[in-house]
């Protein structure tokens, strides 16, 4: 039984210091409170253009980190209706107050109906429908 909490004790101990010293070594995804991410869809002339051009919708996301913090391990995923993964973005880090431009110069092309699901280090993550 003493080893056990040792054991135990011992991983609560490893644990806080990986979250506190190391919180990039985290999976994304996991923690207590949403992910402090704000998301804008911008339609700006550039994207009306290709519109016009091409009879595509072309738009851009706009990802924020509203945190003074960094964010660690940034996934953001592009679902279809039926929850098909059609786009994917991966950054390491994402400095606080920055901004992640992902649309169509990125191959992002975003339909009525389309699902964002951002994850980090850290929190939980959160999700919009487009």
């Amino acid at each position: 039984m003493r080893i056990l909490s040792t054991v135990i004790g011992f991983l609560l101990a490893l644990f806080i210091a990986i979250l506190v010293f190391a919180p990039d070594r985290l999976p994304a995804g996991y923690g207590f409170s949403p992910a402090p991410v704000g998301l804008k869809v911008e339609d700006n002339i550039a994207d009306q253009i290709v519109e016009t051009l091409f009879g595509e919708d072309a738009k851009t996301l706009v990802l924020t980190n509203q945190s003074d913090r960094p964010l660690y391990n940034l996934v953001a995923t592009l679902r279809d209706r039926d929850g098909k993964i059609k786009k994917q973005a991966i950054r390491s880090i994402l400095p606080a107050a920055e901004q992640l431009r992902l649309g169509w110069a990125d191959g992002w092309k975003i339909e009525p109906g389309d699902q964002l699901e951002v994850k980090t280090s850290l929190y939980q993550p959160v999700e919009w429908a487009l």
